[in-house]
């Protein structure tokens, strides 16, 4: 298995701050016969937040082919922010009440 590193999306940006889409590290697929990935019921969770579109690709697509029953979801709040302050430097989405009003990004 190759290294993984955990990167965000702010480290995703040319020098003019254009977004610049880096290939994902973790790019496996999931298959009839895969040792690593085979298709199980429970086995997989997604984790989005509907202020990404492409979170919300993935949620559509998981709709149109009928996995809700299959996969499980956790739509996180829509608020960027440190995820472990004071302990490292990496942000990312909140996990909050989704019905809790934003707040102020850190």
């Amino acid at each position: 298995m190759t290294e993984k590193h955990v990167r965000t999306a702010l480290d995703e940006h040319g020098e003019k701050g254009e977004f610049k889409r880096v290939d994902a590290a973790w790019r496996s697929w999931i298959k009839k016969g895969d040792p690593e990935f085979p298709p199980e019921k429970d086995r997989y969770h997604l984790y989005i937040s509907l202020a990404c579109p492409w979170a919300n690709g993935c949620f559509c697509v998981l709709k149109m082919k009928g996995l809700e029953d299959t996969i499980g979801v956790s739509i996180v709040h829509p608020t960027w922010q440190k995820t472990n302050a004071g302990v490292d430097d990496h942000s990312g989405w909140a996990f909050k009440d989704p019905s809790d009003p934003p707040t102020a990004n850190q």
